[in-house]
């Protein structure tokens, strides 16, 4: 048995009473260092802006109509659908780095496989016009 003092009295707890008073610490500890890992762990997947600093070119592959409404600011328009997309970006440098974006992310993994084709090896997916501005750090045409 172990005795602990309480103001001028004892109080006695069985053993295996003080075991359970342990375990029950050691799990609330467990918790609360698993719940700081987890927090810690979802905030550093929150996305963060992409660095443009070694990327040749962003390009477009939504309509012109859609590209004049607006676009990331810097990008060049290559309508994917137009039937030029790959004479227009034939041109470029297959070695270097290029983020792309289109009307949603399939479409825009279409043309990125159509560059591949060429031998274009350093090419991003930023999905669609409104995820590319969630994760470039440039702004929008009004």
């Amino acid at each position: 048995m172990i005795s602990l003092t309480n103001g001028g009295g004892e109080l006695f707890l069985k053993q295996a009473e003080h075991k359970e008073f342990l375990m029950t610490k050691f799990k609330f500890a467990l918790a609360s260092i698993f719940a700081v890992v987890l927090v810690l762990g979802v905030s550093a997947c929150s996305p963060g802006k992409l660095d443009v600093t070694n990327v040749k070119a962003i390009i477009d592959t939504r309509t012109p109509e859609e590209f004049a409404a607006s676009h990331i600011v810097g990008s060049i328009n290559f309508d994917y659908t137009s039937g030029s997309y790959l004479a227009d970006v034939s041109s470029f440098d297959r070695r270097a780095k290029y983020y792309i974006y289109g009307p949603n992310e399939t479409k825009t993994g279409e043309a990125i496989t159509e560059m591949f084709t060429l031998g274009f090896t350093d090419l991003v997916n930023l999905g669609s016009f409104e995820d590319a501005q969630r994760i470039l750090p440039l702004g929008v045409t009004p």
